[in-house]
């Protein structure tokens, strides 16, 4: 399985509780306007890059220790990282 993902931000405290991975997924046609991504809505960047599932999972899990000492995690955002 494969994914566009626009960046990957580690040791992020802004995107939810604690020290996170956030992955900001690639691609979005609901163009809202308070968007804060803008530059994720297009599929066709070239700042984007695609990852294998077993990637992101390798990327995360470097970030598991700091995750269980802040009740931390992971943050997937977008883009719309329903699409």
């Amino acid at each position: 399985m494969q994914g566009l993902v626009h960046s990957i931000d580690t040791f992020s405290t802004v995107d939810g509780p604690g020290i996170r991975t956030v992955i900001f997924l690639q691609g979005c046609h609901l163009r809202c306007k308070y968007c804060h991504n803008p530059d994720a809505w297009n599929l066709n960047s070239k700042q984007a890059k695609e990852y294998s599932a077993e990637e992101i999972v390798q990327i995360v899990l470097r970030g598991k220790p700091y995750f269980k000492a802040s009740k931390g995690g992971v943050t997937l955002s977008g883009g719309e990282p329903l699409l």
